[in-house]
């Protein structure tokens, strides 16, 4: 071995690379033989030689060096039969990313759950939903059937199998307009229209299940001709798939698909109930309405189809989600909050004592709102009642606006009695009158009153005549009621609360804006404790330690990384921060961030130059770089990125690295990392190629 290693470095360092591989291949040595032919671009003989001796995870390796794609196909249909070698050879695939083949691969070798998840990010969201049937995921394969038809509204395969899927779950309605698709193509026809005549049985819809059953026995004649009798020799009982899915059961959901855990809250108008969603798995608020006949409660039913229509338009990080509106309930199915609202927060309750939020979790939580205003004002949309009840928490603290029952279409004309639908404590001079039509103004105002209460502990209008208040008196300054404030909330705030909407702040932004000036951190550093608390409701002190590798009062460092940014939790505001060390070109560049601030952008907290500290956002997600090239979602996260460069450049500064590892992928947006060191020389131009190689458009519109 020893003489003919020597041999072969002889022949190769002289360049005879292709005798060095015979004579290798002569000594059975065929893998080292076809990597000699390989370094010499001898693809062909590579391949032939790897798969004469079977090795054709060798053989695929070297067929992708060659861009063979024809002894790619070749090869793979091999690996199918050999798991081993299947295994290998997915790795390699992986790791030039053809994750199709990856995916054929891990299939083949048994891999199924990975095979499902590279299924689907190439793309090939049939194959994926097909991987999950196999697994028994029967809920992730209907919502991959799901988007695979948004992809394609004619995909009939695709239709059939999601109306197979929506009719185990008991979900007739959903079902029908699938297979109603899917009926629509020759090949699914007979299966589509069998399980339509079940399905239209289950709702009590026989004269619908009779028409399907004589469309069906035109292709199959065979068939008996009632419905019972059909139902009963195709699925062993008369009630058909009712009593697969079990009708008892059944009967215990809501429109035959939400189980009902519990009632969350219940007013005049309706209920909002916590309820299971067993299709995708997961908990939803259910709001239902509850109305009599006449005027009002047609006026209600109105009211309540406007905020299905407006909220499911809306998809923003900062907009509680719609996911159906159900007219016939009627119902409306939303994301669920699990961290309440912010009037659980500032004791709203009838026995409770009202509470301040803090300056801190109060800038916050306006970061939030006004950010999902900007998205909805945007659309010609203004919210019209906002209040505490209609600011809404999750589970991770992230701040959502819901409730868009009143919301108000700016292209609509304006009555009084629309007007004064509203909450008076929170509602608008010309709300209250009828003078105006609403405007961006109009939600500002109500937001100020918000943030006056948050700040102060109490409204700025105590009421009982809320009308005459808000349309004559002046409202006190956040100084005279809370004096620790300071007076720089002054002038902010009396803009806010300005009688005439051309007196107010025009936009979200620019509100966004002003309120950025504040001295938030100062103003949370003098706040003494609410009456009645024994000690603050805040640490003793908010200043983190000097460097942000360091766990300070606020902040518990979770992992400091090469470059000095630290991952920490931020105690006071319940959040992951990144904390990022500065000097006064950082600093000069993370404010000009700031100034650009948008929903995909990474939000920029805090710039403390005398701690040498920011305090930036850390998006939850994966980086877009791990993402196939064919994921479905690329065209909307290319989008939201072009949001995002084209807020910084009007603001005229160049991101200056624009590329997929500074992309993070969350669960509801994409979000453009903040580049501290930009790329020497970097202009907008450069900017927009990058835009270009994630697969968007260099000089689309930003």
């Amino acid at each position: 071995m020893p003489e003919l290693n020597t041999r072969v470095e002889r022949l190769v360092a002289e360049g005879r690379h292709a005798e060095a591989a015979d004579l290798l291949l002569d000594k059975g040595h065929v893998e080292r033989a076809a990597e000699l032919y390989a370094a010499v671009w001898q693809w062909g003989r590579a391949i032939e030689i790897a798969e004469e001796a079977g090795l054709f995870d060798i053989a695929y390796r070297h067929a992708i060096a060659g861009q063979d794609r024809d002894a790619c196909g070749r090869v793979l249909a091999k690996l199918e039969a050999r798991p081993e070698q299947a295994v290998r050879a997915a790795t390699h695939a992986e790791q030039r990313g053809l994750l199709l083949d990856a995916a054929r691969l891990r299939e083949a070798a048994g891999e199924t759950e990975a095979a499902a998840e590279l299924y689907e990010r190439a793309g090939d969201l049939r194959d994926a939903a097909r991987c999950r049937i196999v697994l028994g995921e029967l809920r992730k394969a209907g919502m991959l059937f799901e988007r695979r038809l948004r992809e394609d509204a004619e995909d009939g395969a695709s239709a059939l199998e999601l109306g197979r899927i929506l009719a185990q779950f008991g979900r007739w309605d959903h079902a029908v307009r699938a297979l109603q698709k899917a009926a629509e193509h020759e090949a699914h026809e007979a299966a589509a229209l069998r399980l339509l005549v079940a399905c239209f049985a289950a709702m009590g819809m026989d004269e619908a299940a009779g028409s399907r059953l004589d469309a069906l026995r035109r292709l199959q004649p065979e068939l008996p001709v009632t419905v019972p009798e059909m139902l009963t020799e195709v699925y062993g009982d008369p009630r058909g798939v009712a009593a697969l899915v079990g009708q008892a059961d059944s009967e215990r959901l809501l429109a035959g698909r939400y189980r009902v855990m519990a009632q969350l809250g219940a007013g005049a108008t309706g209920r909002v109930l916590l309820a299971h969603d067993p299709f995708h798995d997961r908990q939803v608020a259910v709001k239902v309405l509850n109305v009599g006949g006449g005027a009002s409660g047609r006026d209600a039913f109105v009211r309540f189809g406007r905020e299905a229509r407006v909220a499911a338009g809306i998809e923003h990080a900062n907009v509680v989600s719609v996911f159906e509106f159900n007219p016939d309930g009627p119902f409306l199915v939303m994301e669920y909050m699990a961290g309440g609202t912010l009037a659980d927060r500032l004791g709203d309750g009838p026995d409770e004592r009202p509470r301040r939020l803090g300056p801190l979790r109060t800038w916050a939580m306006a970061k939030g709102v006004l950010s999902a205003l900007e998205a909805v004002h945007r659309r010609g949309v203004v919210h019209r009642d906002l209040k505490p009840a209609n600011v809404f928490y999750a589970e991770n603290g992230d701040v959502k606006l819901g409730d868009f029952g009143v919301a108000h279409l700016t292209d609509l004309g304006n009555t009084l009695t629309g007007a004064l639908v509203g909450t008076l404590a929170y509602m608008t001079p010309e709300q209250i009158t009828g003078s105006s039509r609403p405007d961006a103004s109009t939600d500002l105002y109500a937001l100020g009153v918000i943030l006056f209460r948050c700040l102060t502990g109490r409204l700025p209008f105590e009421g009982p005549d809320f009308v005459a208040q808000h349309l004559e008196d002046t409202p006190p300054a956040p100084s005279e009621v809370a004096p620790w404030l300071g007076i720089a909330f002054d002038d902010v705030f009396a803009k806010l609360l300005a009688k005439r909407p051309a007196d107010r702040f025009a936009s979200a932004n620019d509100l966004v804006d002003a309120l950025r000036t504040l001295p938030w951190a100062a103003a949370e550093e003098a706040m003494p404790p609410d009456e009645g608390e024994a000690a603050p409701a805040r640490p003793a002190s908010i200043a983190p330690a000097a460097a942000p590798s360091q766990s300070g009062a606020r902040f518990e460092v979770l992992e400091t990384r090469e470059d000095g940014i630290a991952i920490a939790r931020d105690e006071l505001l319940e959040r992951t921060v990144e904390l990022v060390p500065l000097d006064a070109a950082r600093a000069e560049r993370l404010r000009a961030f700031a100034r650009a601030d948008g929903p995909y952008l990474q939000a920029v907290y805090e710039i403390d130059e005398a701690l040498g500290r920011a305090v930036l956002e850390h998006p939850s997600g994966v980086p877009l770089a791990t993402l196939g090239g064919r994921d479905p979602r690329r065209a909307v996260i290319v989008a939201q990125v072009r949001e995002a460069i084209g807020r910084l450049h009007a603001e005229r500064v160049v991101h200056g690295a624009v590329r997929a590892g500074v992309v993070v992928v969350g669960p509801a947006r994409a979000v453009l990392r903040v580049a501290l060191a930009p790329s020497p020389g970097a202009d907008t131009a450069a900017d927009w190629a990058g835009l270009d190689a994630l697969g968007g458009r260099a000089r689309g519109a930003p």
